[in-house]
């Protein structure tokens, strides 16, 4: 069901697009905002960053050792995407059809990034590719089914009659409430992204995100500018960051990983006031990088600053993170996102809460997002409430990884099967068998399609059954 609701109050609306300098990211002032209200919060966030590098190496041990792949079982994240915004600004969107294009770059950015299948990453130094290139395996996609179960585009529209938002403070809560923009679908089923214009004390703002770790309920998600939303030509006003790394940047928050410099005011690690982001595989930074840095192969690295030099030691080896994701360069600066920085975000969605040998983090504990992945209905339309057809109809889907043929196997009691659909993480479908005959046995082959995460959609006459397939 798409929804459009209009509330245009009769005003004529004059669009201006919002000018775009240097990368801003409201977390920090978010953060600052918590501590001006209750200075305890400045040790809990303390704590919180000092237990990343626990949690990420705990994380890369039970992976090694093939613990998480006995206990893990992950769909895709469901994301709906909130969009708040005035009519101008709809119309500069391209109005519907072009804010479902948006979205669906959106998704193809966010699964390439997560999952290590960029293609800029031909631009990663060898110095930093060979070790440093790490592989989050955190995948999405939009969501089909809405909290009342109808199916929906994975989008919400609402042409509002105010120019933008603020409150950095409480992380934008007029875009998140009901009467003023789109409230939050359930937070332990679907990511929600808010979409809209920011002013007042967030003008300026490409995003501000309100991971759990700051308290659960409606304001938990992300907000980022309408303008960055997706990929753009680099003629549009969203240049330099058109690519649809603003939502990467701002997901890495949501899975608690903090901006490679440590949000420390410019000080360097060892420094009186200096801090990092926790983690030991981003090299001490002193601030925000900015721009398209050059990058130099050799002696140093990419690209150092005044931190290079500690107590005698060259602790930027081959140059600061600024290639990361989690700093502030032009979306076709950034490239990756570290080993460390994936284990802990991978930790936060992939691993089951409780889990034997996790550790805890501040403010909520591995797995604190793992109830996104449990829910792979919500990514096919009509594939809702199908207990009582899984129970009647077992259905099994091997091999799963699979590097091609996929081969399907109902019980010899099972109602006659109608059709199978393989649907993409973008809610295409990429196949379609309509079944004649009362078989119980199936190949599919799937081979000529790309690498990734796709459902296969088995129709009965009571229902369907929906399987997650890995495509290698």
């Amino acid at each position: 069901m798409k929804k459009v609701l209009l509330i245009l109050g009769g005003a004529i609306l004059l669009w201006q697009p919002q000018l775009l300098a240097q990368r801003k990211c409201g977390i920090e002032q978010l953060k600052a905002a918590m501590i001006a209200k209750d200075p305890t919060w400045a040790a809990k966030l303390e704590a919180q960053r000092t237990s990343l590098q626990g949690i990420a190496d705990n994380y890369i041990v039970q992976k090694n050792t093939g613990v998480l792949d006995k206990t893990t079982a992950v769909s895709a994240i469901p994301i709906i995407f909130h969009i708040c915004v005035d009519s101008a600004q709809y119309l500069a969107l391209g109005g519907e059809a072009g804010i479902a294009t948006r979205c669906a770059s959106q998704m193809a950015v966010l699964n390439a990034d997560y999952n290590r299948q960029n293609s800029d990453s031909n631009l990663i130094p060898t110095a930093w590719k060979d070790s440093l290139y790490g592989n989050v395996g955190i995948h999405f996609g939009l969501a089909r089914i809405d909290p009342s179960g109808a199916c929906t585009p994975g989008y919400e529209i609402k042409i509002v009659d105010v120019d933008g938002y603020s409150g950095i403070d409480e992380a934008i809560p007029g875009i998140k409430t009901a009467s003023t923009g789109l409230a939050a679908w359930d937070i332990t089923k679907y990511y929600n992204v808010w979409c809209g214009n920011f002013n007042g004390d967030a003008s300026g703002l490409l995003g501000i995100t309100r991971p759990l770790s700051f308290g659960d309920g409606p304001q938990t998600g992300v907000v980022i500018l309408y303008t960055t939303l997706g990929v753009t030509p680099s003629s549009s006003t969203a240049y330099p960051y058109n690519l649809g790394r603003t939502l990467t940047h701002e997901t890495g928050h949501f899975f608690e990983i903090w901006h490679t410099w440590g949000d420390d005011g410019g000080a360097c690690e060892g420094d009186p006031g200096g801090s990092d982001d926790g983690l030991s595989d981003t090299p001490p930074e002193s601030d925000a990088t900015y721009g398209n840095p050059v990058y130099i192969l050799a002696p140093y690295g990419t690209d150092t600053d005044v931190c290079r030099k500690h107590a005698g030691v060259n602790v930027q080896p081959i140059g600061i993170a600024s290639l990361s994701y989690m700093d502030y360069t032009n979306d076709n600066a950034m490239h990756l996102f570290t080993p460390m920085q994936a284990a802990v975000m991978a930790s936060m969605a992939l691993v089951p809460p409780g889990s034997a040998g996790t550790t805890t983090g501040f403010g909520g504990s591995i797995g604190e997002n793992y109830s996104l992945t449990q829910h792979p209905g919500l990514l096919v339309c009509g594939a809702a409430a199908v207990n009582n057809v899984e129970n009647n109809n077992n259905v099994n889907i091997y091999p799963n990884p699979t590097t091609g043929m996929v081969n399907i196997s109902l019980d010899a009691n099972a109602e006659k099967l109608d059709k199978i659909i393989v649907v993409n993480l973008l809610g295409q479908q990429v196949k379609t068998i309509q079944v004649s005959g009362n078989q119980h046995n199936f190949s599919i082959d799937l081979s000529g399609m790309g690498k990734g995460i796709y459902f296969v959609k088995c129709n009965f006459a009571s229902g369907s059954v929906t399987n997650k397939i890995s495509l290698q």
